[in-house]
């Protein structure tokens, strides 16, 4: 928005939610001295975009730092070499060769005999992190960016100090007025010359809006969803691209929850830690059972509070449960990773949090992953329709970092910048 109204293009943003961000979703409680974050939480590597926003209106950010601890065989143990486990592996992904899924990638045993826990490793960070089933996702998709190099850097994890949510809110600051909340588009008639969109506004009848071309940032799911379907867009005359994708990406499934408990109980004595060892400074648990395996903490921030989370396959399977049958199995899996009592855990619950971003009609899942083939889908996607549409948002950068918060300000900004040369060439007004 700023770099088009920079530029003397009248915009308007239309947002189908009651609030900005999409799947930014923070949630402040008096109870709680965070934010609690339900959608992206972490600032991951350099992420320019979103570390340049920050410093520009002057929020803070901290660096996640700690221990990672595993859960294996009834027992607690530091996790002290995840990266460098993960890249034994994940350093055999090769562009070059051809496409196939990461679980047919698994099967030749890369990294040898000896890599065997370190490949249960990388599928479990590739369903986890990626949200991603390992038998569709494109092993040649994860070779470009798809993990954290041995660059400390990119291994980096950061946290906004007053939420996720103070970046769009910075990003629509000066513009109140060209802000539409509650606006979900229906329909888009577009042509070379122009598009125009059928807009319903909360609890009123539908309305037009026309414009000299639009730049769309619904999610992949919402892109793909079929019409008529709740949060659909129609496009008319239907667009190739969205065809020429639809095998190509698609979104992962994750669910989270937050718990706030009256005390960090589990930095006391737990029996299944070594001696003399403690887990004041966890900052990840990497577990084996229950519906969630991994779990971490806000430290350095000394909250009571933890984050469950399933991504892939395994949060599919939950989709149509209902919230306190999640919230119920959390609690099991919480202690049955850490090997202490149910009673324990669910005895210092005080609030959950958790939003179902599959069953979200403006989401229809978490994030967006290439399948096999469509590694260069994002790209493909990312490109302006005859000079009337142009898709952003994280699904359509063409710089791999799809699923990410700054992969989507970037492919929102370079969109921009498509449109303000496009429309600079043609001689109408706009």
């Amino acid at each position: 928005m700023r770099e088009l109204e920079g530029r003397g293009i009248r915009t308007r943003v239309l947002e189908a939610r009651d609030r900005i961000g999409g799947r930014i979703h923070t949630i402040r409680d008096p109870r709680v001295p965070h934010p609690i974050e339900l959608g992206a939480e972490f600032v991951h590597g350099e992420a320019a975009e979103v570390v340049g926003l920050a410093r520009e209106v002057g929020l803070l950010m901290y660096t996640v730092e700690g221990e990672r601890w595993r859960s294996r065989g009834g027992r607690l143990s530091r996790l002290e070499d995840f990266w460098e486990r993960l890249h034994t592996v994940m350093r055999h992904l090769d562009a070059e060769k051809r496409d196939r899924s990461f679980a047919q990638f698994l099967d030749d045993a890369p990294g040898g005999r000896s890599a065997a826990g370190a490949r249960a490793l990388a599928r479990e960070f590739v369903e986890g992190f990626h949200a991603a089933d390992a038998g569709r996702i494109s092993a040649n998709a994860l070779a470009d960016g798809g993990s954290p190099s041995e660059d400390a850097t990119e291994r980096r994890q950061m946290r906004i100090v007053d939420g996720y949510d103070r970046i769009p809110e910075s990003l629509a600051h000066d513009f109140p007025d060209r802000l539409t909340t509650n606006a979900s588009v229906e329909r888009i008639e577009w042509a070379d010359d122009g598009v125009e969109l059928t807009v319903r506004r909360s609890g009123a009848t539908s309305a037009t809006i026309a414009a000299r071309a639009a730049i769309i940032t619904a999610p992949l799911g919402v892109l793909l969803a079929p019409p008529g379907e709740p949060g659909a867009i129609a496009f008319s005359p239907t667009v190739d691209v969205i065809d020429r994708i639809r095998n190509r990406l698609t979104m992962g499934s994750v669910v989270r929850i937050a718990f706030l408990f009256r005390e960090r109980w589990w930095t006391e004595r737990i029996e299944a830690l070594p001696r003399d060892e403690s887990l004041e400074s966890m900052t990840f648990l990497h577990g084996d059972s229950g519906d969630m395996h991994v779990w971490w903490s806000l430290h350095p921030v000394q909250a009571p509070v933890m984050i469950g989370w399933v991504g892939g396959p395994a949060a599919a399977r939950l989709a149509g449960r209902s919230t306190a049958e999640i919230e119920d199995g959390a609690i099991t899996a919480l202690a049955a990773n850490l090997r202490v009592s149910r009673r324990r855990v669910a005895s210092q619950v005080e609030a959950c949090w958790m939003h179902d971003w599959q069953g979200d009609p403006f989401s229809r899942g978490a994030y967006s992953y290439a399948l096999v083939g469509g590694a260069d889908a994002a790209s493909t996607l990312s490109r302006s329709v005859k000079g009337a549409l142009w898709f952003a948002g994280e699904a359509a950068d063409a710089e791999g970092r799809t699923g990410t918060v700054h992969g989507a300000i970037g492919s929102g900004r370079r969109a921009a910048r498509s449109v303000i040369r496009a429309l600079e060439r043609d001689a109408r007004p706009f």
